[in-house]
């Protein structure tokens, strides 16, 4: 009898017209093609005898069991030849050949081939590899194509609804990537996208604000309380808080007062009543920022006695200057001057910047390449209360350092007494951006000032609405 074997699962081959020849085909057909189905064998010695360190060789036989030719490779390590932290190498035959690998060695293992490439299997996992000839790979490329690039199992330590945790960097650059508008192949977690909705969002919020400190015996039924502003007197109405954080760019501040404007006294005609407001912000930092060096040099705008200048920088530097902001040549504000607007220019890329040179004389940057800094709290010091730039400026505002004023024209009845009517003034709306004080919530008030200098008339405040709208992004 002579029986050779076959080249890939060593099985038996009798020979032709060889006789006794059934217990060869149990022994050495059967038995083993069954073990090439469904066979299962573990592997749990690395680096031993005379394998190289961490490495396991299958060995192989013909025509009797080996560990070359079961369908399952179970892995172990119970004995820890591999040594901490190292990669398990298992070497397979270059022999065509499909293998369900289930790794339990506590290690990565890398199985492949003694010359060609193969596939790192980690910890705890099972995977279906495929032998070439020549390479172990993927068999349906599962990992390749499900992974979602390279996502690997031991990146991840925890993931629940609230927090994900890692001990590799690789979640961080996921988390960077999906941030990407154009990468629609990085991973998405729940934490990721809520961050990315809170970093990119818009936040609003609105209050109404009444006096009830003023609450007293004056208030009967549902009539709420109000505050009495006098003739050349001044009285804060309201304070609040414009709520922010560190991803804030700007707020954007509306405001409805709600009050009567007065006159006291028997006239004669019909007569004028005035007061105004200013809306104030707390300054957290004295120093300026800069915003680049000046492209463009002062223009004197109006004629030689106009006190209005203007400058250019580069950029677009609107998101820096709000209804606050004034600017100078140093970043301490020893020459501060009120910015009263910012536009820019997308087809120079320049940002214009007019401010009140207080005079008509020569204006801050006569030349190009000085430093610009810009102070949202007028470059006053920590906890001092600055007022909104006027909105409409005009040769009383500087002294009576306003941000809006409130008229009324009163008609006088048949005794003389000026007639007036409750009413609702929605102010025109403020910007206001962190200051250099750092990010977070910003510390405001309203002061009403009734018939301050020349002008006459005095307020009954009621009600103050407060709209906000926290902006964390722009475009």
């Amino acid at each position: 009898m002579s029986t050779s074997y076959t080249n890939t699962l060593k099985l038996g081959q009798p020979a032709a017209g060889d006789t006794g020849w059934g217990d060869v085909v149990n022994s050495e057909v059967t038995a083993m093609i069954e073990e090439a189905i469904a066979g299962r064998v573990t592997i749990n010695t690395w680096g031993v005898g005379s394998d190289p360190a961490n490495t396991h060789i299958l060995t192989s036989a013909n025509g009797s069991t080996s560990e070359t030719r079961p369908a399952i490779l179970n892995l172990t390590d119970t004995t820890s030849d591999i040594a901490g932290g190292a990669t398990g190498i298992l070497i397979v035959p270059n022999n065509t050949k499909l293998y369900s690998v289930v790794n339990g060695t506590g290690h990565s293992v890398t199985v492949k081939t003694s010359s060609g490439s193969g596939i790192t299997v980690t910890n705890n996992n099972s995977i279906l590899l495929m032998i070439d000839g020549t390479n172990v790979v993927e068999a349906g490329r599962y990992l390749a194509d499900a992974k979602m690039r390279t996502l690997e199992t031991e990146h991840l330590a925890t993931m629940n609804r609230y927090k994900l945790e890692a001990t590799s960097t690789e979640i961080q650059r996921i988390q960077e990537e999906m941030r990407d508008a154009a990468d629609h192949t990085a991973m998405m977690t729940e934490l990721a996208i809520r961050n990315y909705v809170n970093a990119t969002g818009s936040l609003r919020r609105s209050e109404r604000i009444y006096p009830w400190a003023n609450a007293g015996s004056g208030v009967y039924g549902t009539q709420p309380p109000s505050i009495a502003v006098a003739e050349d007197q001044t009285e804060t109405v309201a304070t609040f808080d414009l709520q922010g954080s560190a991803s804030t760019i700007l707020q954007e501040l509306d405001l409805t007062i709600t009050g009567t404007v007065q006159r006291s006294g028997t006239l004669t005609n019909p007569a004028a009543a005035s007061c105004i407001i200013r809306v104030q912000r707390k300054s957290k930092g004295a120093t300026g920022t800069s915003i680049g060096t000046v492209a463009v040099a002062d223009a004197q705008i109006g004629g030689s006695n106009a006190h209005w200048y203007s400058i250019s920088v580069s950029g677009d530097q609107t998101g820096k200057i709000d209804s606050f902001s004034y600017l100078d040549d140093a970043a301490d504000g020893a020459s501060k001057k009120k910015i009263q607007n910012a536009t820019y220019d997308d087809g120079t890329n320049r940002t214009t910047i007019v401010y009140d040179n207080v005079a008509s004389s020569a204006g801050l940057f006569s030349g190009t390449g000085g430093t610009v800094y810009v102070s949202s709290s007028g470059f006053e010091s920590v906890g001092t209360w600055v007022t909104a730039i006027p909105y409409v400026p005009d040769s009383s505002t500087e002294g009576l350092n306003e941000t809006f004023s409130i008229s009324e024209n009163l008609p006088v009845d048949a005794s003389g007494t000026a007639q007036s009517t409750k009413r609702s003034v929605t102010l025109p709306k403020l910007k206001l951006v962190p200051d250099s004080g750092g990010a977070g919530d910003i510390e405001m008030r309203v002061q009403v000032g009734a018939g301050l200098s020349s002008a006459k008339g005095q307020y009954t405040f009621y009600v103050l609405q407060v709209d906000q709208t926290d902006i964390t992004r722009t475009y």
